[in-house]
């Protein structure tokens, strides 16, 4: 047992200066008994765990060199034996499973700690530790008991299914707090509007740039509910792309008649460079127009009055892909904060006014969605020159679309399998249009689904074949439960076969050469049509 006169030794990991000096007054408090030794970064950390020994680590999950579940992975290494207690600030059950699965033994919540919760916590960490170095060095002496094991498996099997009935509940309580709040924002902003029209009677000039920066706020509103939302779903991994041939001239058409009515109630010049001959691209339209609406809003946000924000798409042949660009003639952005700027919570610090600063969600959204639509978000600035962030999208060509997909994922270590699925060629658009949404719901995060023609499409699983036959079962059990109650009749029938595996030794450059074969054959048998696949914004 742990006697309450011996000192603790506590390693924190945590750079935000607020957040550290809060737990330490915390651990601190009324009582004595914490010896607390403090690291901004992970090599810091690492360096006083080789010098002494700690009884407890605490980290944050992000650091300046380091970030996520790879900040916990590598604390343990260096730990010892010592627990570790993760900082987060969200409470999501789901990402506290993976913590837990990663070595972690407990983790707090951010603006949820009291003096006492943290001192318990802490308390607790290291008593159970102890305990189980205790069992541990028994078991290795005694050998384990069969019986211990599987009363530990049985434990271990309850807390996964109360975990998961627990992170089904947060997110029904996320959706139901999403929809509340949204909805009285709606009868805001659509109310607002009929004023603003004149429709209630006679408003004058005045009074309509009043309402205009209603309707703004409002947007922000939604803006924001929106970042909150995705950042969690991002982290927690349950956010995928439906990736599909669209048209980026109308997804940037819809973002900016939104940013057009933003830009004239802060008096910036918004201008639009989309050319109408753009080649068609392969990604999700929604996600994409995130991108560009994140963007925007920064650059028209920083730019100031009689500032100038310039939106703007090109097709970069070379590279066989569409960079879309942003560019302000704000501030700029000195080198320090470039180099964090796409980091969760970042604010700017650039002496531009208080009234600017968003909730740092923003750039870290649109960097994840590059990224996931297989581009990259880039930015350039020169202070008291400007900014200017563009992203890239590939073109709608399935070597380029797979090609990306292996530089994101790799194939090292992984068998891959490319799977065919095609519904009767004689059946109309609209019907594979509707299966199509359906195998976006089949999706898992880490999938690439192609459509190659009006009919046929191309999946390829990164999985070990078990795991990717249970693939067939799932989508034909979701197929009689899709066709059991709609309304305008059942989904077309469909087929689908493994028509390939690749594993860790053939070439990525291969495997794209036989998948654009595929393809092409695909979209030959099927007298591919290119209009029913662009899909509108």
């Amino acid at each position: 047992m742990m006697n309450p006169d011996e000192p603790i030794n506590v390693l924190l990991l945590e750079d935000d200066a607020e957040d550290r000096l809060l737990l330490t007054k915390q651990l601190h408090g009324r009582q004595r008994g914490f010896v607390i030794s403090c690291a901004g970064t992970l090599k810091s950390a690492i360096e006083l765990l080789g010098r002494q020994s700690f009884d407890v680590v605490i980290t944050d999950l992000s650091v300046p060199d380091s970030h996520g579940f790879e900040t916990v992975s590598r604390i343990r290494k260096h730990s010892g034996q010592a627990p570790v207690i993760v900082l987060t600030g969200m409470d999501d059950d789901l990402m506290a499973g993976e913590i837990l699965a990663i070595g972690a033994q407990d983790y707090l919540v951010k603006g949820q700690l009291d003096e006492r919760a943290v001192q318990r916590a802490v308390r607790h960490a290291v008593q159970r530790q102890r305990l189980v170095n205790d069992v541990q060095q028994l078991a290795s002496e005694l050998g384990a008991s069969r019986q211990a094991l599987e009363e530990q498996s049985q434990l271990l099997k309850k807390k996964n299914r109360r975990l998961k009935r627990l992170y089904r509940a947060g997110q029904e309580i996320m959706d139901n707090v999403s929809h509340d709040f949204r909805t009285p924002l709606t009868v805001i902003k659509d109310y607002v509007s009929i004023i603003r029209a004149g429709m209630a009677g006679a408003v004058n000039e005045e009074q309509q740039a009043m309402l205009d920066k209603v309707i703004v706020r409002a947007d922000d509103l939604n803006l924001m509910v929106d970042d909150l939302l995705d950042v969690s779903r991002l982290e927690a991994g349950l956010i995928r792309a439906w990736r599909r041939r669209i048209r980026l001239t109308e997804v940037v058409q819809r973002a900016a008649s939104m940013l057009h009515q933003r830009a004239d109630t802060r008096r910036v010049e918004f201008l639009v460079d989309c050319p109408e001959d753009l080649p068609d691209v392969y990604g999700d339209a929604d996600q994409i127009g995130r991108i560009i609406t994140n963007l925007a809003v920064n650059a028209i946000k920083f730019s100031g009055t009689a500032g100038r924000v310039v939106l703007r798409a090109k097709y970069d042949e070379a590279n066989r892909e569409v960079v879309v660009s942003v560019a302000d003639n704000g501030p700029g952005i000195d080198e320090k904060s470039l180099e964090q700027i796409f980091e969760r919570f970042s604010q700017l610090s650039n002496g531009t006014l208080a009234t600017n600063k968003g909730h740092g969600l923003g750039l870290n959204i649109a960097h994840q969605f590059a990224r996931i639509n297989l581009g990259e978000l880039k930015v350039q600035s020169r202070v008291g020159q400007g900014s200017e962030f563009s992203f890239s999208t590939p073109i709608a060509d399935p070597a380029e679309a797979l090609r990306r997909w292996l530089a994101l994922y790799g194939m090292d270590a992984q068998q891959l399998r490319v799977v065919h699925i095609s519904v009767a060629n004689d059946c109309l658009a609209p019907s594979s249009n509707e299966f199509d949404s359906f195998l976006y719901c089949l999706l898992r995060r880490d999938d690439l689904l192609y459509r190659t023609s009006r009919c046929e499409w191309l999946l390829v699983m990164a999985s070990p074949p078990s795991e990717s036959n249970r693939w067939f079962e799932r989508a034909e059990e979701e197929f009689v439960s899709a066709n059991r109650n709609r309304p305008f009749g059942p989904l077309p029938d469909y087929r689908a076969e493994a028509y390939c595996e690749w594993d860790s030794l053939v070439q990525p450059e291969e495997a794209v050469r036989q998948f654009a074969e595929i393809a092409r054959q695909s979209s030959a048998a099927s007298a591919l049509v290119s209009s029913p696949l662009v899909e509108s914004a």
